[in-house]
């Protein structure tokens, strides 16, 4: 009976023993369980699709209702507009005689392929450049050295394919180049009708006239950035608890990305245009990190309000987004417009669209003063 006894005690040790196992395992698979969910609630990223980030304890969402805002345009919001104006204008002294290499020289350009079709985004009149800069081509240097004031010329141009604007790549292409005057020493700009033709490209031709149209312009402006204004401001009242890792890495390569396009479109690589700027890599961190508070705030108050982008509202608004092209986007498919809107603005047209969409309707619930 004894024995018996000790393999009874043996045996519930070991069904204990295999108990505990098996509890502690249940215990660390329901712990994998929840960390995979945990870094996968804080690294997957549906774009366009409304989350709310505040539930998940990543943002305290700002105020977006009732928000007040003006639009109006001061007296003194036009006056310091044209000073501004006559500051920024370049003016100098207008010398006459032959252009040589260090000459800062103004000149009309007209840019055309092979064929002799226009290319209207190197068509400028009244450009500044400088001679051995290279502020265009090589061979705008060499050929306007030499060129005397107001003589026009014909420059040939071979385009490398790496140049950056698909435009033009590795195309042969000319200008016709009319050296206007070479700029002398620098002067104060007055405010003329000649300066107010120029500054407004002849849509309005007399001083009279000029402080209503940049009251206009002021006005189209705040108009025109009213859904950015609401955005920014119930951002800065939002508080961050913590960074979405997935927002954050796409917000940090779309903002590298947009960095990227723009400094090979103006010929620098990327510390050249951040040293032309005076910013560091800390200042494109920040401007990531405020770019993927948006992200989570759009989205935070498209779930809260249940707006969501439907097939065909999303096609709409990408071809409104696309109007510059209007003749050619109704043959365009989706894939093609958001190729197109991806280029353009380097954010994923989808967060694109639904913060549209969404800050149309934050702007419905504000209060806006000045609206005409």
């Amino acid at each position: 009976m004894a024995k018996k006894k000790t393999n009874s005690k043996k045996n519930g040790i070991i069904i204990a023993i295999v108990i505990g196992a098996l509890v502690v395992i249940a215990a660390v698979i329901a712990l994998f369980i929840i960390i995979n969910r945990n870094i996968e609630k804080n690294q997957y990223v549906e774009y366009g699709v409304p989350h709310d980030y505040e539930e998940d304890g990543f943002i305290k969402l700002g105020e977006y209702k009732g928000i007040s805002m003006s639009v109006a345009v001061s007296d003194e919001d036009v006056e310091e507009e044209i000073e501004y104006a006559l500051e920024d204008a370049e003016n100098y002294e207008r010398l006459t005689g032959t252009a040589k290499t260090g000459d800062y020289v103004n000149i009309n350009m007209a840019c055309f392929y092979e064929d002799g079709t226009a290319i209207d985004d190197y068509t400028y009149d009244n450009e500044f450049i400088t001679l051995g800069d290279e502020d265009y081509f090589a061979e705008f240097d060499t050929e306007i050295s030499g060129m005397n004031t107001g003589e026009t010329k014909e420059i040939t141009v071979a385009v490398p394919a790496d140049y950056g604007d698909e435009v033009i790549d590795g195309m042969t292409i000319k200008f016709n180049i009319t050296l206007n005057y070479i700029c002398g020493d620098a002067i104060e700009q007055e405010l003329t009708d000649e300066f107010v033709t120029e500054y407004t490209e002849g849509e309005c031709t007399n001083v009279d006239g000029f402080g209503e149209y940049i009251r206009t312009q002021l006005y189209n402006d705040n108009v025109d950035n009213l859904t950015y204004d609401l955005l920014t401001e119930i951002t800065e009242n939002t508080n961050v608890k913590k960074y979405h890792r997935g927002e954050l890495k796409n917000a940090e390569d779309e903002t590298i990305q947009s960095y990227q396009s723009f400094a090979e479109m103006s010929g620098y690589t990327v510390d050249e245009l951040l040293e032309a700027f005076g910013m560091t890599e800390d200042d494109v961190d920040d401007i990531a990190k405020e770019a993927a508070v948006e992200k989570m705030v759009v989205k935070t108050i498209a779930a809260k309000e249940n707006l969501t982008l439907d097939d065909e509202t999303y096609k709409q608004m990408l071809m409104e987004s696309l109007e510059y092209k209007s003749d050619e986007v109704q043959n365009m498919t989706i894939e093609d417009m958001e190729e197109e809107y991806l280029s353009m603005n380097e954010v994923n047209p989808k967060d694109g669209m639904l913060s549209e969409y969404v800050m149309q309707y934050v702007l419905s619930l504000s209060n806006i003063e000045g609206l005409q």
